[in-house]
């Protein structure tokens, strides 16, 4: 297929070992994605699992991601691995969620995490806090490009 009319679907399992790790793995399938603009080998498609992101992203929805994004990933919606307490929705280690960092000066003129906020736009749902301690936990997977409603 080509990119620049379709984008690869992965399970999240496989995209941690496609985008995390460079490990290969094939694509579950191909999404039609007109109207998402320029697409590009870093793109990818994920099913949405849960409502902790409704009404932006909802249960079953396609989202569309850029692996390892460049930049600021502040107040982005990214796909997150994380080792810590689980996901309500799915009890697994990825989450879908809008990141927000707060960081302080460390020795040598580097910084480090105060904290990590991952947060849910429903507000039925409660945000994931990371401490500095656990901020080594949070690995930014990709960033959010578009949502397919409904899937396709």
């Amino acid at each position: 297929r080509s990119w620049v009319l379709a984008v690869s679907v992965y399970s999240i399992v496989q995209a941690k070992g496609c985008f995390g790790n460079a490990e290969p793995v094939e694509p579950e399938g191909w999404v039609e994605a007109d109207g998402v603009g320029r697409l590009d080998e870093r793109m990818f498609v994920c099913r949405a699992v849960g409502r902790s992101m409704e009404p932006r992203i909802h249960d079953g929805d396609y989202v569309v991601f850029r692996a390892k994004p460049a930049g600021t990933r502040q107040g982005k919606i990214v796909l997150v691995q994380y080792r810590g307490e689980a996901d309500p929705d799915t009890g697994g280690s990825y989450t879908v969620k809008r990141y927000s960092s707060e960081k302080v000066a460390a020795e040598g003129g580097d910084w480090r995490h105060a904290r990590i906020v991952l947060s849910p736009t429903n507000p039925e749902y409660e945000p994931i806090v990371f401490s500095p301690e656990e901020s080594g936990h949070v690995e930014v997977i990709a960033e959010m490009v578009t949502v397919l409603r409904g899937g396709v």
